[in-house]
């Protein structure tokens, strides 16, 4: 039996909330599901805030010692770039232990689960596994580029920046991939599951670029009247960017894989920038004011509807809408060796894949987590998600434990069972 979420997805475009109060700078917004972090500077220095969007509250997180930049946010934790000791340094904040800690020197820092990745100046692309402190160089070695154009970002097992204006990809600690051969000019990675979008620069004009590493396909996304497309971000089927003018009256923009459409979400006279998307809500920062805030959109008319399932449904036969996003949460501990190995069928797309560990108390180790897939059936049709729970380097024996679940997609939502 389907059981139906409360939320929205899709691309339609409501109105925007001010997330922030008037009568300071906020800005540098990155979200993660129902919680949002920035840097404000309320206080006369600058601290990182982290706002729960259901309770409506607000949480001041830096005591005002530290000059934060580039946060992002997963789950509990909030990573950002921090520079109290006189120089940039990656530090990490866990919001159900209260705890914060140095991760590295570094620069612009990106987290997805258990997995720090940063810009180190002098070995280049550097990730840290959360679960056991262990630090690999990513990069085969110090990488060319401002910080922000090279922007290292990570989903599950994946890691993306930008080396010389190329893109690079590695996975599973994987030798690291081009995906440019340095005739155009790339920058602004960002990745969620098996999808990669950046900004590229080409014969006079500026577009998108979305490669799908499952199928080595690429597909071009104009960035905008007027514009060169900046600073994208990607989260399931919805990609969002700036589109970047010069003319301090930038624009943010939306483009819906699924739709194939492109939508305008800010039109003013004002300066948008630096947008993020996660699920169906979208942030930035925003002077329509006359002062920097942050902007939050949740969008509205969800062309599909959020399916959510878990252990439970074990064995079962579910239906969704086609398009819509199917998310699938299993209980992981990767401290005991073991992991949930996962297939899909062709057509059921794995938007995002992501491990969340569960609130602990400090210096506790070892209480494991949440593992959680995204998925979205593309066409109408019967698919197969299958994970088994193993250790990769273990013979299968058959007696493993094991999710199955078969998802029919269907055109007509009238066709969708709704509890």
């Amino acid at each position: 039996m389907a059981m139906l979420l409360v939320g929205v997805s899709g691309a339609e475009v409501g109105e925007p909330v001010q997330v922030t109060p008037d009568g300071s700078g906020q800005g540098l917004a990155a979200i993660d599901g129902d919680r949002i972090a920035w840097v404000d500077e309320r206080h006369g220095g600058s601290d990182v805030y982290l706002y729960d969007i259901p309770a409506a509250t607000e949480t001041r997180i830096t005591n005002g010692t530290a000059v934060p930049l580039w946060p992002d946010i997963s789950g509990d934790r909030i990573v950002w770039e921090d520079n109290r000791s006189g120089a940039p340094e990656v530090r990490l904040y866990d919001t159900a232990a209260g705890t914060e800690v140095r991760i590295a020197a570094g620069a612009v820092p990106g987290i997805d689960g258990d997995r720090v990745v940063w810009l180190d100046r002098e070995a280049g692309i550097r990730a840290m596994n959360l679960t056991d402190s262990s630090v690999a160089s990513i990069s085969s070695g110090p990488v060319q580029g401002d910080p922000l154009v090279v922007s290292p970002d990570v989903s599950g097992g994946t890691i993306v920046w930008v080396d010389n204006f190329t893109v690079f990809v590695s996975r599973d600690a994987g030798e690291p991939v081009p995906l440019g051969n340095g005739s155009v000019r790339q920058g602004f990675p960002a990745v969620a599951g098996d999808r990669i979008v950046w900004a590229e620069f080409r014969d006079g004009s500026g577009s998108l670029v979305v490669h799908n590493l499952a199928t080595g396909e690429e597909e071009r996304i104009p960035g905008g009247p007027s514009g060169v497309a900046s600073s994208p971000d990607i989260s399931g089927d919805l990609i969002v960017w700036q589109s970047f003018t010069g003319r301090d009256t930038d624009d943010i923009y939306l483009f819906d894989l699924a739709a194939g459409e492109t939508r305008q979400v800010t039109g003013d006279d004002a300066w948008q920038s630096l947008p993020h998307v996660s699920g169906s809500r979208i942030v930035w920062t925003d002077n329509r004011s006359g002062e920097w805030n942050v902007f939050l959109l949740t969008l509205e008319d969800a062309a599909g509807t959020p399916y959510d399932f878990g252990i439970e449904q074990n064995g079962e036969n579910v239906t969704v809408p086609v398009e819509s996003e199917v998310a699938i949460s299993l209980a992981e501990n990767p401290s005991t060796g073991y992991s949930w190995n996962a297939t899909a069928s062709p057509g059921l797309t794995v938007a995002d894949d992501r491990y969340r560990p569960n609130a602990t108390p400090e210096g506790v180790v070892g209480a494991g987590g949440t593992r959680t897939w995204t998925l979205v059936p593309e066409q109408p049709g019967t698919f197969i998600f299958s994970a088994v729970y193993r250790r990769p380097w273990e013979n299968v024996t058959g007696t493993e434990d094991r999710f199955d679940l078969t998802i029919t997609a269907v055109a007509d939502l009238l066709d969708v069972p709704s509890g």
